[in-house]
């Protein structure tokens, strides 16, 4: 049985590890209040965007060569910190299950700390750009241009975003979104009749690189909510879980010292009679 001495020893490091945990949920608050702002401002502008593409049948983005690679680019996100219960886990073997259905080795980039973890523990070759816990707009339209780049170039197929969709604080999904499509995907006809001046094309290649960065920008901002919020929740219940120990302990330490009160008096109380007899 432990002493004394070990149990306030215990109850210290749980003081403290309660303490981190509380400072993790006051950043992860912050952090969260803050994406979700930029999230729900953005939103729309995000879905005009996405219209905008539709519209424009995406030739905006034009192939520079007859000669395209058949892999696809992978993008994963994630997050840069672990202590966000199963929230990278999760998003891994979302991956690993999209990794088994490609027919050639894909190009993959990785936007986050835990995920470029992930790669290298697999061996696979990555680029990185990482974005920061409150992605900005300058960060994605870095990783837009080296999209663009790598699908007009025709070093791959198809680019999709590997990341986990923000539903509530409880629920984040796993999503496989394609933002780019395959040369046989792209449409050129204009089938709402709508009338664009100069020219869709000309539009278009103005437009596309704009649109696609909002749809990143937007995708980043998911994830980084759900980063945040499974962050807040994991913290909330070590917290919890803490203070539910801290007290369990407290009153175990009270009973063990009010315990050795107790035999310490009948100590002094047997000693007295004995001296008396």
């Amino acid at each position: 049985m432990a002493g004394l001495q070990q149990l306030r020893k215990r109850l210290k490091s749980i003081r403290a590890t309660s303490q981190l945990a509380e400072a993790m949920r006051t950043a992860a608050t912050i952090k969260y209040s803050r994406v979700s702002r930029v999230r729900e401002e953005f939103a729309s502008y995000a879905d005009g965007s996405t219209d905008m593409l539709a519209l424009l049948g995406r030739f905006g983005i034009c192939r520079e060569t007859d000669k395209i690679s058949q892999k696809n680019c992978l993008v994963l996100f994630g997050s840069n910190r672990g202590l966000c219960g199963g929230f990278n886990a999760e998003l891994f073997r979302f991956m690993d299950r999209a990794l088994a259905l490609e027919t050639e080795t894909p190009h993959i980039i990785s936007c986050s700390r835990k995920a470029s973890a992930y790669l290298r523990e697999r061996s696979f070759d990555y680029e990185e750009f990482i974005l920061s816990d409150v992605p900005d707009y300058e960060e994605t339209h870095a990783l837009c241009e080296r999209l663009e780049k790598l699908y007009s170039t025709g070093a791959v197929n198809r680019v999709r975003l590997i990341y986990q969709r923000y539903r509530n604080m409880l629920i984040q999904e796993p999503t496989d979104r394609q933002i780019l499509p395959g040369p046989d995907e792209c449409r050129t006809a204009n089938p709402n009749g709508i009338l664009y001046l100069p020219s869709p094309a000309v539009i278009g290649a103005r437009l596309a690189l704009t649109c696609l960065n909002n749809e990143v920008f937007a995708a980043a901002l998911d994830n980084a909510s759900g980063a945040q919020a499974a962050t807040l929740m994991a913290m909330r219940s070590a917290c919890d879980s803490a203070a539910e120990s801290a007290a369990k302990l407290e009153t175990t330490i009270n009973r063990r010292r009010q315990a050795d009160v107790t035999a310490s008096v009948i100590e002094i109380a047997s000693g007295n009679l004995q001296q008396g007899e």
